[in-house]
């Protein structure tokens, strides 16, 4: 009965953490973009003119 205990702890620890991790991701994605210099979807996506012509 402990073996079964210790599992689902370790199955409900790992979803835990993987909500635990997609929370920081966000959060650090949100506070990139407003402490970095932003460039709009536009210029960062925008492929180089010009070059190897």
């Amino acid at each position: 009965m402990n073996g079964k205990w210790a599992f689902i702890g370790g199955i409900l620890a790992g979803i835990a953490g993987v909500f635990t991790a997609a929370a920081v991701a966000v959060e650090l994605e949100n506070g990139k973009s407003v402490s970095c210099d932003t460039v709009n979807e536009s210029q960062r996506l925008a492929l180089p003119e010009g070059e190897g012509r």
